[in-house]
């Protein structure tokens, strides 16, 4: 152990030392915002239409981010639902005056109300989605550290995968209805309603609590029957969901509290002997693997078959999907003889 971790320090120093990023490489402002009162679907149209033409700026479809450099200025934009409200957070390596910016005389200009991010939970997981956006080659110019624990991370995750393999541990749990509350934080709420078949779905998506979240969020749907006769859910599917296995992999291997060295700008030499201590006091594989489940599994349960719904009723799925890209669930249900798929 004692070897190891003189190697990992050694190779962290010399990479520190040894970059050659001018001033301007180093990240020396983060910002986040909440439009109060303003759904994601509201606000994307409004920053697309602003970025029209503009050949300096990238949009990142998939993930709502957007990217731009002018002047020797690179700045990181992504946009989150926050439910009623949405989310920016922002990264650049120029200052960046949290109420004097291009970003904020956009909403001036439009009379949006807003305020700074106070939510800590969810600061850490915008944080970590830029990370790992700049370590992807994304957003070149924006400098961060590479993950130099990658190699560690990858020999703990096939070691994991082995177990996880051989285990006699069953990862699909049946399906059952649960009515229990939930007490996460709800970021996003969405409703869809097929005339036809005569039902409407409500889908919550939650942000977890346990460091599960930077990879999976949980996503609550509830199904109302909205006819007088009963309706057969005769199977739900998606394309990709998250297993139990699949969070325990991503998040055991995910060291985080090795991590720390995220930012050139942020590397003080007390940081070595944080760093130090976080991989020699990591709890054993089964207890963190407690820790991580015991929250999640409730989410990770197989989908319903041939689940027959009263009229008027309605029941509850929970399911973990990735954050960087969700799928629908697949819906096939029959009622009166007449069958309707749809996904949402």
């Amino acid at each position: 152990m004692k070897k190891i971790l003189s190697f990992l320090f050694t190779l962290i120093i010399f990479a520190v030392t040894t970059h050659s990023a001018s001033a301007e490489d180093i990240i020396k402002s983060y910002q986040g915002y909440t439009i109060l009162n303003k759904k994601l679907s509201e606000i994307l149209p409004l920053i697309d239409a602003a970025v029209e033409g503009e050949r300096n700026i990238i949009k990142l479809n998939s993930t709502n981010t957007y990217y731009w450099s002018n002047n020797n200025e690179h700045v990181y934009l992504r946009v989150y639902a926050a439910n009623d409200n949405t989310d920016l957070y922002i990264v650049a390596d120029t200052p960046y005056a949290e109420h004097n910016n291009s970003i904020t005389d956009l909403l001036k200009s439009r009379g949006y109300e807003y305020k700074a991010i106070n939510d800590e939970e969810a600061l850490k997981e915008y944080k970590f989605d830029f990370v790992d956006c700049a370590r992807s080659g994304a957003l070149d110019g924006l400098f961060v550290l590479p993950d130099y624990i990658k190699p560690l991370k990858n020999g703990v995750g096939k070691v994991n995968a082995r177990i996880s393999k051989f285990s006699k541990k069953n990862s699909a749990i049946p399906y059952t209805e649960d009515n229990e509350p939930i007490n996460l934080t709800c970021v996003d709420t969405k409703t869809y309603s097929n005339t036809e078949a005569q039902v409407k779905i409500i889908q919550k998506e939650y942000r977890l609590k346990n460091k599960e979240n930077k990879y999976v969020h949980a996503f609550e749907y509830v199904l109302h029957n909205e006819a007088e006769s009963p309706i057969n859910i005769d199977k739900v599917t998606s394309e990709k969901l998250a297993s139990i296995k699949d969070v325990e992999a991503d998040a055991f291997v995910d060291i985080d509290r090795l991590n720390v060295l995220d930012f050139f700008g942020s590397f003080p030499p007390a940081v070595i002997c944080t760093c130090g201590l976080s991989l020699i006091g990591c709890v054993p594989n089964m207890v963190r693997t407690v820790n991580l489940t015991k929250e999640s599994v409730r989410y990770a349960h197989l989908l319903p078959e041939n689940y027959n719904l009263p009229a008027n009723h309605k029941m509850r799925i929970l399911v973990l999907k990735y954050k960087n890209a969700p799928k629908p669930l697949n819906f096939t249900v029959t009622r009166g003889g007449q069958t309707y798929t749809f996904s949402f």
